[in-house]
């Protein structure tokens, strides 16, 4: 058993389930569990005795209880309010207005501190460095946090008011952040590659009810940055670059040819073609990478109001984050020239081979020990 407790770390997804840590400190992992996904029931209440449950085995495997349990942190997706209750989950809806946090504190009498995944993920990252930093989580969307030098989110969205501009740009870049229109077909254009193609692959996929394709706050002349930026996005981007033309199937099996129009597994092939330098990866990745840098320089722009570095790190999570050799070159070379001097690292939780959101689910175990303390 732990000299001094142990901190559980949950991180609560909507796919495989919730997987369950105890950690002694947030860089040792002693066990760890999974709760299924369909054992989760239908409210809150079933949720937590799940969790609970779970956690009092993970204790009892290393001859613990729960009063061994110094705190409990949980990476959570969707949009909190202060209070410590779900504004928003889309993923796990019956928990939307629930507080999970005060279910779990009453079922186990240990502190909890509850946050969004990406926030976490960032969090796992400062404490392998302990630096002010830029986490970005690339997946099917574009998640982020800027952690302060001391382990905090700065500008986390809670209590959203539903309201775009409400945003911080480096919480919620892929959402909040607007890219313009008329930038990207200027960027397409320099690949020769139209626009327009572009917008059909969009709308045949959306279909917006007025024929309109939409960014933050309803702007006609704007995209949301995820919408290219994420795994979907580079997948959509690969389309409109390849058109008709598929001279690129020969590169691949008939499997990968039929995945690579899937957005869910589409990228390990894009990123196969890109290490071939067949053009139309490698084009779609230049696109990537240069867009990446036009939506950075936005998100800059709003953050040096509040004194951001210049070359604070940005460190890249998801699985997009791997193409990072291929659209990173083409995002640096745009970034330095505007005095963006940031360099774009691989996510050295991934690297480490741990779980990111675990990982900051059990700093914000910590974290809610020391409040406690």
């Amino acid at each position: 058993m732990a000299e001094h407790g142990y901190l559980v770390s949950v991180d609560l997804g909507a796919g495989q389930g919730a997987k369950i840590g105890l950690f002694t400190s947030p860089g040792n992992l002693v066990v760890e569990d999974l709760l299924p996904a369909k054992r989760y029931g239908n409210t809150a209440e079933r949720l937590a005795d799940g969790l609970v449950e779970h956690i009092t085995s993970l204790c009892a495997s290393q001859g613990a209880t729960m009063k061994d349990v110094r705190g409990i942190g949980v990476a959570s997706p969707g949009l909190f309010r202060s209070d410590g209750s779900y504004l928003l989950i889309a993923n796990i809806p019956f928990l939307n207005g629930r507080n999970l946090r005060q279910l779990l504190e009453e079922r186990t009498g240990a502190p909890v501190r509850m946050d969004n995944d990406a926030n976490a993920g960032g969090l796992a990252e400062w404490s392998a460095f302990r630096v002010e930093l830029l986490y970005w989580v690339f997946g099917g969307g574009w998640g982020g946090a800027w952690i302060s030098r001391d382990g905090e989110v700065r500008h986390p969205a809670v209590d959203w008011d539903g309201n775009d501009a409400s945003l911080h740009y480096t919480n919620e870049p892929g959402y909040a952040i607007p890219i313009e229109k008329m930038i990207i077909r200027s960027v397409m254009t320099l690949e020769g590659v139209p626009y327009e193609r572009l917008e059909r692959v969009l709308l045949d996929e959306f279909q917006p009810k007025d024929g309109v394709l939409r960014g933050p706050s309803g702007s006609a002349d704007h995209l949301r940055a995820e919408t290219l930026l994420s795994g979907p996005g580079r997948c959509r981007l690969f389309r409109a670059v390849v058109g008709e033309n598929d001279f690129y199937e020969r590169f691949l099996s008939a499997e990968e040819v039929a995945e690579i129009k899937d957005p869910a597994v589409a990228g390990k092939h894009i990123s196969k073609l890109s290490a071939m330098r067949v053009e139309p990866a490698v084009i779609t990745d230049r696109l990537f990478g240069r867009l990446l840098a036009h939506a950075s320089r936005i998100m800059f722009k709003q953050a040096r109001k509040d004194n951001i570095a210049e070359n604070i790190p940005i460190c890249l999570g998801g699985k997009p984050s791997y193409a990072l050799i291929f659209f990173g070159p083409s995002c640096q070379r745009a970034l330095g020239p505007r005095g963006i001097l940031s360099y774009l690292r691989p996510s050295i939780i991934d690297e480490r081979g741990s779980n990111a959101n675990l990982v900051g689910a059990a700093v914000l175990a910590e974290k809610a020990a020391m409040k406690k303390d």
